[in-house]
This record gives structure tokens, sequence and C-alpha cells, in this order.
């Protein structure tokens, strides 16, 4: 996520060095009335000092602007966050997958696979069990949900079939795996993220049902979401659209859990008489082709734009899919691509599209096609 905290700079003290020496050798020389020489031993003397002081402001500069929201890091966002409503950093989640455990042969009785089983990948990435499962009489396998020991995005990606080393062996066992990609992990919230929803908070203390508190309580579910749009297509619906981190659709299982942020406490966060429906964003496919050239005197500098062009497009398709009702506008991808050193850029596709606030445009798998058309003059 890209740092929001945008606001004017400010400086507690003053710490430019420059300033510091020229005052203090002015005064030593105003006081003494002798004027120091470039090599003067008191004037080496004077720069050490003026060093000294100089690390000290901006050690001083840094601890006073912990105490401003927009500039407090880590732990000191954390306390300031007790000013704000009920809002605390987001810890990191692990990544959750299901199991399927089989047996070497059909057992006459039920055979128990017993919660906090433990599978791994390499001995250090690995998955235990949230649930008891049973193997049926006469049946071969059955099915748990699994979740990572270690929390963050690192249990995330491991495709079926991908996790399969046991770790607690348990009567009649014979093999196991994953039989849906892990996904879910999530590292903790970045100091970033954390401060826009702090602001966000203060949309709660309302109990209408303002369009900023609803934002708010869905992200509270996951670190992973990144954009949230509540709309309220007819009276007392409101329907709250999620996107994660990346561009990524939610699943049922994050569908759910923001589903319970908005209901959450005894009396829920949401106003009594609304119906509060949440789902993933339309999605607008987009296909990319286009040819890019690149001016003559920069020739020799092709292979470094080619890779410079690359990363401009790439950041092209991020921003169209981490916001929803973001418009499909080739002149954007012209100006990234201008950006990275290219004289000009034929753009087949994608057409301008406006994309209504409750959808988000994503590039279609396989339509990309970019390239390069050599050097023109100007």
């Amino acid at each position: 996520m890209s740092n929001k905290r945008t606001f004017p700079d400010i400086s507690f003290v003053d710490t430019d060095t420059e300033r510091l020496v020229n005052n203090l050798i002015a005064a030593y020389e105003r006081f003494t009335n002798r004027a120091l020489a470039a090599a003067d031993p008191v004037r080496l003397f004077i720069l050490w000092i003026a060093d000294i002081i100089t690390q000290e402001r901006v050690i001083i500069d840094r601890a006073a602007k912990q105490n401003v929201p927009r500039y407090a890091e880590g732990e000191y966002l954390d306390s300031l966050a007790e000013i704000f409503k009920d809002t605390e950093r987001l810890q990191a989640q692990p990544a959750r997958t299901t199991f399927r455990f089989y047996i070497s042969a059909a057992q006459l009785s039920a055979q128990t696979v017993p919660r906090g089983t433990r599978v791994t990948v390499d001995g250090e990435i690995t998955f235990e069990t949230t649930a008891a499962a049973i193997v049926p009489p006469g049946e071969l396998h059955t099915e748990a949900p699994a979740v990572c020991l270690i929390a963050g995005a690192v249990g995330n990606g491991y495709a079926p079939g991908r996790i399969t080393q046991i770790v607690d062996l348990f009567p009649f066992y014979e093999r196991a795996e994953n039989i849906t990609t892990s996904e879910g992990g999530a590292d903790a919230e970045t100091d970033e993220a954390f401060y826009e929803r702090l602001r966000e908070s203060m949309e709660t203390f309302s109990t209408a049902g303002p369009l900023g508190a609803y934002s708010y309580w869905a992200k509270t579910a996951s670190p992973l979401i990144v954009d949230v749009k509540p709309t309220s297509p007819a009276p007392g619906v409101a329907d709250i659209r999620v996107l994660l981190k990346d561009g990524a659709l939610p699943d049922e299982e994050m569908i759910q859990a923001v589903y319970k942020a908005l209901h959450a406490g005894e009396d829920g966060v949401r106003p009594f008489t609304d119906f509060v429906q949440v789902s993933a964003p339309d999605i607008v496919p987009y296909s990319l082709d286009l040819t890019y050239y690149i001016p003559r005197q920069s020739e020799n500098s092709a292979l470094l734009i080619q890779a410079e062009v690359a990363r401009a497009i790439e950041q092209y398709k991020r921003e169209q899919s981490e916001k929803m009702g973001r418009d499909i506008n080739p002149d954007r991808l012209t100006e990234l691509i201008r950006g990275a050193g290219a004289k000009r850029a034929e753009i087949r596709s994608p057409t301008f599209t406006v994309i209504v606030e409750t959808a988000v445009a994503v590039l279609e798998s396989e339509t990309e096609t970019v390239i390069y058309g050599g050097v023109e003059d100007e």
C-alpha cells in the first residue's frame, strides 16, 4: 500500500548543521574578539561540538514527531491509538487450508484424526488441524480444516497436494495432502493502513450508519482488506463490497469474516434497521495490447528502458486492480510508459471504460501483448 500520510512537513527543532556551526563560530569570535582560521583547533573543536548537538536535535525532533499520529511509527503509533475510538492494530493472521487424510485400509469402526494433527511443507511451514475429523466405517479418508502455525502471509499460496509431510501419526495413517490452496494469511497491519483506519474510526461515533463507519468496521476483519465500498441499492439495505491486497477477490471465508465484523458486539455495529450484505466487487475484464517505441538518442539504453516499461505496465495493472471504481484509462498507461523513457505508445487495448463504484477492473488471463517496436527519430 502506498504511503498516504502526505501532509506538510514540520520540524520541532532546527537540525540545520551549517546554520548551527555558523552561529557557534560567530558567537565565539564575538566573545573572544578573535577570528578563527579554517584549520584552527578551536574551529575543529566547535565542529565536533556542533556534530553532537545536531545529532541530539535530530533525536529530539524525531521523538517529538512520534507524538503526532501522521509521523508516528510502530509502537509509538500503537500508543497513540488509545486517543481514537476502540482501535487497535490488526495483528498478523495465519493462512488456512483443508487437508484430506487417508488411512491404509477401510476399518469396521470409525477412526479419528485428532485435533492438532500437524502436516508440514518443509519442517518450517507447518499447519495444524483445528478440529477432529472422523473416517467413517468402510471409508478411506476424511477432511479437516487447518491453520498455519506461523502467522502472516508466509503460509499462503501452497497449491493442492503441496503440503504432505505428516508430523503427528495416527492409527492406520497412509498419507495426507491439502486439497485447497492455503490462503488468508496476512502480515500485521502496516503503519500507513493503521493510520488511515485510525482516521476512519471517527466515523464510528455516529449511530446512523455512515459510509465511513461501514468501511472502518469492514477493514477490522483482516489486514488483507485494502478497499471497501459501501452502497445502499435500496432503502434499508447496506451493500458492502470488499477488495483484498494485490487486487485479490475475497473468498467465502473472508466474506463471512467481514459480515461478522459488521455484526460484532452485543448490539452489533450496524444500525438496527439495516440489512447488510457482503460480497466481492463486480469484475470488469480488460486486455492489454500495445506497441511502444523509444527515441533514437536513447537506443544505447534500450534494455534499461524496456525493463522500466515492463515495470510501468505492472504498476498500471496494480493501480487498476487495487481500488474499486477506478476507470480503465489508457491515458494513464501512456503516461507511465512515457515516464519510463519511451517516446510513444500505440495502445490498441484497453480503451477508456467507466467503472462503477462497486466494480473493479481485472486483466483477463493470457490477454497481454506488449511489443517493443524499436527506435524512432524525434
